[in-house]
């Protein structure tokens, strides 16, 4: 089974804030880069480093495997022990040289067409929740917007992932220190992700069949993690607006007035 991409997307974002985070797909599998150094590679979802001396005490006890048929053990990492991931590829990254790089191809004329969300705004030019609502340029983003104000009493914080499968400014929603949704944007329309645990899948299960066939589809298509699912809505239309509402609703009830 090769990795998922919301699985990468994940260990990137619990490595946020370390340096410049990165990751490549390779053979199917992924290997993910702090500072243009490897540190970690992702096989089957099981994010693994090398057995280098620097992590033998901080990994004391932790179970060891070949990534794929023929390598050496690597240490298996725990991806939701965010303290542990971190402090490791911390220590892996200082021992790792840089590798040499080749002499770079001239770059080729840009194509005609709107640049990229993250080239317009990088990382030091953060936008305002209007200029993410001016590039989505979709009544649904404000909708929602609105509603999960006036529905959680909670204000949306825009942050930057640096994780190459979704690089750029997003919004997250959290209630205390549960998230709620996080909003990737697009132009012209939305992605929400949603992660579900295993209780809220019980309780989602019984009502797939009141759920659109593309949602339907894309969840037997999401990977379990933990017992759990990350659900990726794209919101274009009304029925995906309302089926995102009732993600959120499952993982928590509204705040009463």
């Amino acid at each position: 089974m090769a990795s998922s991409s919301d699985f990468v997307n994940y260990i990137c974002e619990q490595m946020e804030g370390l340096g410049a985070v990165r990751s490549r797909k390779m053979f199917g599998e992924y290997m993910v880069y702090l500072n243009d150094k490897p540190v970690i590679i992702i096989c089957d979802d099981r994010p693994m480093v090398k057995m280098l001396p620097c992590l033998e005490a901080l990994l004391q006890g932790r179970p060891t495997q070949p990534p794929y048929e023929g390598a050496k053990d690597h240490y298996l990492l725990d991806p939701d022990d965010r303290d542990t991931l971190r402090r490791a590829v911390q220590l892996v990254e200082e021992v790792t040289p840089l590798s040499k790089k080749k002499t770079p191809k001239k770059k080729p004329a840009l194509a005609e067409g709107p640049l990229p969300w993250d080239v317009v705004w990088p990382q030091q030019m953060k936008p305002s929740l209007s200029d993410i609502g001016e590039w989505v340029n979709n009544p649904l983003f404000e909708e929602l917007i609105s509603w999960m104000g006036a529905a959680y009493h909670v204000e949306p914080s825009i942050e930057f992932s640096k994780c190459s499968l979704d690089k750029g400014w997003n919004v997250k929603y959290k209630k205390g220190s549960k998230s709620l949704c996080v909003l990737y944007v697009r132009s012209g329309w939305f992605t929400a992700m949603v992660t579900m645990n295993a209780k809220q899948l019980a309780e989602l299960e019984p009502l797939l069949s009141t759920f659109s066939a593309a949602f339907r589809r894309m969840y037997e298509g999401t990977a379990l993690f933990n017992g759990g699912k990350w659900l990726m809505v794209d919101v274009k239309e009304d029925k995906q607006f309302i089926e995102v509402q009732r993600l959120i609703l499952l993982k928590a009830e509204p705040v009463k007035k």
